[in-house]
């Protein structure tokens, strides 16, 4: 709960120069351009994603470039979007809420989120990733069974 809240308080940040020059070491220029089409939000949390891994001595190419743009497919999203997301998803009813044909924004923006981690990957290998960073990409909110590097990245993104 403390997370969420955190993540509610600085849900209105924007990316520093130096969250950008970080990103720019690591991204190729079509995954550099697909980080900056994020919500600001969401690049500041893939830079946080990435530098917690890079600080911890994790720069394994794909897993640091994963965590750039595990949530590249998010879009744009309001705070009470996401708020709204996890309160339905602790209460079971996020699969019907989520929508993506509905007039509500709130109902198109939790379908986003609900669907953006195999949609990133889809838009990642268009860009040029890797299979294994869209596999991460893929995978980060499920269980990492044996896959280390994902349970890195889930822990990176679970810290940032």
């Amino acid at each position: 709960m403390r997370q969420r809240l955190r993540q509610f308080l600085e849900a209105g940040r924007t990316p520093s120069e130096a969250d950008l020059a970080f990103a720019r070491r690591y991204l190729q220029p079509d995954l550099f351009s697909l980080f900056r089409s994020q919500h600001p939000r969401d690049m500041v949390h893939g830079a946080a994603t990435a530098r917690w891994l890079v600080e911890r001595g994790y720069e394994e190419p794909d897993l640091v470039i994963a965590g750039f743009v595990h949530d590249v497919a998010k879009g744009f999203q309001r705070r009470w979007d996401r708020a709204a997301f996890v309160l339905c998803s602790r209460t079971g009813v996020a699969g019907w809420a989520a929508n993506e044909e509905s007039r509500l924004e709130i109902r198109r923006a939790m379908d986003r989120t609900r669907r953006h981690s195999e949609r990133g990957a889809a838009m990642l290998l268009k860009a040029g990733a890797s299979a294994r960073v869209a596999e991460l990409t893929a995978l980060h909110h499920g269980p990492p069974g044996g896959d280390r590097v994902l349970a890195l990245l889930q822990e990176a993104d679970a810290a940032s």
